[in-house]
């Protein structure tokens, strides 16, 4: 018996009776039968030309325009475009010119996924790509369409920015401290609990002091409601308007899956912590009398080679469903870790004074004596390469970060975020770089008035500018101008890294970022602050250094820039193998630069120095020189690393990991080097002279101590890393074949002891320490109670370039689809979203209506754009790649409307047409730079190559939301006689092919 799929036939007969409906019967041309008198087409014609994505087109397949492009043809080509249909709309050659040069891009993309190619044809193909984006983008902006409105972005009734500016924040929370009840006594309490509140009240000169001494609460139970309550009795009586509350977080049910079902282990429990419920009249500052010095690591915890099962997204979540979260597959983690020290300011003098030991927060895992407080990173951190003490008692940390962050949107795969923690924890700011494709953090340096510089890589475009500041006059009559000047190149190469160097502010505004790039790949790995303000960086590079001469393989390089960002000099070394330069330090006028010379530890100092000239037309010119003064060898580092430096009374001091138990030979070794790979601290003359004082010590035991983390205060050495072995009689807490516990320690140089050690684990017994900080005198009472030491920061920054991943001169646009007339914005140093809402208000003509409006659950601002009327339209245009401010603001280019279709004046006799609206979607800033770069142009074309298609589909058939929608959905009604007979006709074949007994029409068809 002949078998038939019944759904077949009922889809051809589908297929026909939408063709006729429309107008015409389809051909094979993808047309209408010509001279059909009716149809939905916008166009007026039922015939459409054959659309190049259909079968037999007769244009050239993706290979063939692969290799036509290759070899320089134009990507937007119309002459190659012939339709089949005579008199057919211009519409569709453009539609069909914009999709084969689509279809030539994403040709040249899955090409480059090839990993036989090799590095000339990738590059070939890297090159092509961006001269064809170059293309397709100026084509989707300047083509215009009878019947279609095609933008580059999406189409919406509104537009919401998804960075945002901080709000004034005058409620500070602090972590859990105890749970049950808050009424019962709480351990954090407990003992000696003392610390000072200062208030210093606007139009006042001298602050309100309040001392708090939990022993003037005689027999009361120290409950959170009893200490709070006490807590405010003593603000109020000091006429203060701050108030302390008890902050209660509900409980949460402890549950577990078993045999496929949720079963709740216990109810959980209501957990406390403190909260300042402060005013914008009084600035507070916390601070404790007896103080002990701080350790902070930063690090990640947990297996990388352990998969999980992504979360699932529930519908009623608050929390984002495309989190990283969500899509977290493995069970690594990063942490900020704090450990107060046995080193008391207090405890010199009085050993009993020193601050009573740290407890363990509500919610800390793996604890151990000692750590003060646990803060988990955002999980759009992959890596921590550097931190640093703030002057306030701060921590800095820089990291690379794979995704929005605080707010910050990262435009590309990967971008460089430097967050400002206090004392306890608590994020104060998070500042971006905004790199449009992948950067990465590799250096980071705090100077004596609050200044930071970062450094590190770029891949990719990145516009950078200097801000510059300059106050005339003084008093009321002083005023202030703000200027921007373009400071550094946007890469030889796309494709590979260059150095960049960043500064900002005590406020954490951006100064200034310089980019500085060889022809070949190369990066930053260290950077440090001169007294002056100058900032001096140090790096590799595979060619040469603009300024400098190359030396052969990877090279060391090292230069300066002014305090306001001008190139000051640039010097390469090295030999003709692989060289870098680790770490850079500054001291009076001498540069010290310490680098590993084809795996040998070299050090050098320079001596700095500037002198007057003129340039070319007269003017004065100030030079800037930096001349070799010393040199000298340490010896090898055996496969490890140099990762810090200090300078101190005359000496100098570095630190790493060695697997040379013979570095500084002829110098006193005061501990023994252990085998395999240990860390290592040494000390020689600031004038690098072998001289008897020279001293070097190991710390390490029987497994490896790899990439340690040194720096130095005071003579010691502060370590930090991992091992998976003994160490200095600390034995290993989890033995696990893959386990790798984390340490920190002490060491006296001098005499060779491990004055203060402690280590820790974490998830899957695995940790591996990224990054180490010391803060003097940074530990207290405080932490106990996890409240910060110093003043609490209630408004960050306004500006757009702090608050947001945008920068100085970033830039998007506004088109008016009705006069095509282009207006440019672009962010200035100074720009606020407020100044932003009016410069976008004012170039739109006032067409559009923009506010600045609370986030939803935030204290953040954001800027939301709408039509000014029901006929007001404006498209939100990508600014240049590399400087497209959309992607820092968090807004997607598009149209914005408040009418899903606009009537235009097509002809001379005021015929009005409907102008479909069409959003693409296309992201001009695509590249093919990395694995993940090439498979984002894979994902964003196609989406672009279907909106195409169904943009000829509304061209060849019209909208069916534009029909009579009083028709839609009708159920009632006979049914056409020439229908009921085609349905019968058709039934009547199924029967015979599948040998099944008649069925009603209405049976089949549902008719």
């Amino acid at each position: 018996m002949i078998t038939f799929d019944a759904n077949l036939l009922t889809s051809y007969f589908n297929a026909k009776y939408s063709g006729t409906a429309a107008g015409g019967a389809t051909g094979a041309g993808g047309g209408s039968a010509a001279g059909a008198s009716k149809t939905a087409s916008p166009t007026g014609m039922a015939a459409a030309p054959r659309a190049p994505w259909s079968d037999n087109s007769g244009m050239l397949d993706e290979g063939g325009l692969v290799s036509k492009v290759l070899s320089g043809q134009r990507f937007i080509n119309s002459n190659a475009i012939v339709s089949d249909v005579v008199g057919a709309s211009p519409d569709y050659t453009k539609l069909f010119t914009l999709y084969q040069g689509l279809n030539a891009l994403e040709g040249l993309a899955q090409k480059a996924k090839d990993g036989k190619l090799s590095d000339f044809a990738l590059s070939a193909l890297k090159t092509r790509f961006t001269t064809g984006m170059k293309e397709v983008a100026d084509y989707i902006d300047t083509a215009k369409y009878d019947h279609l409105d095609i933008s580059a972005g999406l189409l919406s009734d509104s537009v919401k920015s998804d960075g945002g500016t901080a709000r004034t924040d005058t409620l500070y929370t602090a972590p859990s401290i105890a749970s049950g009840s808050a009424t019962t006594a709480v351990k954090a309490f407990e003992g000696d609990v003392r610390f000072s509140i200062s208030a210093q009240k606007i139009g006042t000169h001298d602050p309100i002091v309040v001392n708090i001494d939990l022993a003037e609460m005689g027999s009361q139970t120290r409950s959170m409601s009893n200490v709070v309550s006490y807590i405010n009795d003593k603000l109020k009586a000091a006429g203060l308007s701050t108030k302390f509350a008890v902050n209660r977080t509900p409980a949460q049910p402890v549950t577990s899956t078993l045999n496929g079902k949720t079963v709740t282990l216990s109810k959980g429990q209501d957990t406390f912590g403190l909260q300042i419920k402060g005013v914008t009249t009084e600035t507070l500052t916390l601070s404790a009398p007896v103080t002990a010095d701080a350790v902070y690591v930063a690090q990640t915890t947990g297996d990388p080679d352990k998969k999980i099962t992504p979360k699932k997204t529930d519908a009623s979540a608050t929390t984002d469903a495309t989190s990283a979260d969500a899509a977290k597959t493995t069970d690594v983690t990063s942490q900020l870790l704090k450990f107060q020290t046995d080193t008391s300011a207090g405890a010199a003098l009085d050993p009993s004074s020193a601050p009573a030991d740290p407890i363990s927060k509500v919610g800390a895992q793996y604890w151990v004596s000692g750590e003060a407080g646990q803060t988990a990173l955002p999980n759009t951190v992959t890596n921590v390469r550097a931190t640093a003490s703030g002057n306030d008692g701060s921590v800095y940390v820089l990291a690379d970060v794979n995704g929005d962050t605080d707010g910050q949107i990262v435009s590309g795969a990967q971008d460089v975020a430097l967050m400002k923690y206090d004392s306890a924890g608590k994020l104060v700011y998070t500042r971006a770089l905004g790199a449009a494709d992948t950067a990465s953090g590799f250096a980071l340096s705090v100077s004596a008035d609050g200044k930071v510089a970062v450094a590190g890589s770029v891949t990719g475009a990145l516009e950078t500018a200097a801000t510059k500041t300059t106050t005339y006059g003084s008093g009321k009559t002083a005023v202030t101008y703000t200027s921007t000047t373009e400071t550094g190149l946007n890469g030889v190469d796309g494709s590979l890294s260059d150095s960049f160097v960043t500064v900002l502010d005590a406020n954490g505004v951006e100064q200034w970022t310089q980019r500085r790039g060889a022809t070949a790949a190369d990066e930053a790995t260290s950077v440090a602050f001169g007294a002056d303000g100058s900032v001096y960086v140090g790096g590799r590079a595979q060619s040469s250094m603009p300024g400098a001469s190359g030396k052969g393989g990877w090279d060391g390089y090292v230069m300066g820039f002014t305090a306001d960002c001008a190139a000051k000099f640039t010097v390469q070394t090295g030999t003709a193998n692989s060289d870098k330069v680790a770490q850079v330090a500054v001291d009076g006028d001498t540069l010290y630069v310490a680098g590993i010379n084809d795996n040998e530890v070299n050090l050098t100092s320079y001596q700095l120095s500037s002198y007057q000239t003129t340039d070319a037309k007269g003017n004065p010119l100030t030079k800037y020189a930096a001349t070799q003064t010393g040199n000298r060898d340490l010896g090898g580092i055996g496969g490890g690393a140099i990762n810090g430096i200090a300078i101190e009374n005359g000496d100098i001091y570095l630190g790493g990991s060695t697997g040379n138990g013979n570095l500084l030979s002829g110098g006193a070794v005061t501990r023994a080097w252990s085998g395999g790979q240990d860390a290592f601290a040494l000390k020689v003359s600031a004038d690098l002279a072998s001289t008897g004082d020279d001293t070097v010590a190991y710390y390490g035991g029987g497994g490896k101590e790899a990439d340690a983390k040194v720096q130095f205060i005071g003579g010691k050495a502060w370590i930090s890393g991992a091992s998976n072995g003994d160490i200095n009689g600390m034995a290993r807490i989890d033995t696990g074949e893959k386990a790798q516990d984390g340490y920190i320690a002490r060491l006296n140089l001098d005499t060779g002891a491990v004055e203060y050690q402690q280590r820790y684990t974490g998830t899957d017994g695995k940790v591996n320490p990224g990054a180490v900080a010391i803060v003097q005198n940074g530990a207290s009472v405080l932490d106990r109670l996890g409240l910060p030491q110093g003043t609490i920061q209630q408004k960050d920054s306004t500006l757009v370039i702090s608050g947001t991943s945008a920068r100085t001169g970033d830039q998007f646009y506004l088109v008016d689809p009705s006069t095509n007339v282009r207006k440019t914005i672009t962010i200035e140093a100074n720009d606020t979203l407020k100044t932003l809402a009016t410069k976008i208000t004012r170039a739109s003509g006032y067409k559009l209506k923009v506010d600045v409006s609370k986030m939803l659950g935030q204290q953040t601002d954001q800027l939301v754009i709408k039509p000014a009327n029901n006929n007001s339209k404006m498209e939100i245009a990508a600014g240049p790649v590399g400087k497209d401010a959309l992607k820092g603001l968090g807004i997607d280019p598009g149209l914005i409307s408040n009418d899903a279709t606009k009537m235009i004046d097509a002809s001379s006799s005021n015929y009005l047409k409907t102008q479909k609206p069409i959003g693409l979607n296309f992201d001009a800033s695509l590249n093919l730079n990395s694995d993940a770069n090439i498979q984002k142009a894979l994902d964003n074309l196609q989406a672009v190559m279907k909106s195409v298609q169904r943009a000829y589909t509304y061209l060849k058939y019209g909208d069916p939301q534009e029909a009579d929608k009083s028709k839609h959905g009708k159920t009632g009604g006979a049914v056409p006689t020439y229908l009921t007979n085609q349905i019968s006709n058709y039934q009547a074949a199924l029967n015979r092919l599948s040998g099944g007994a008649p069925a009603s029409s209405t049976g089949l068809f549902g008719l």
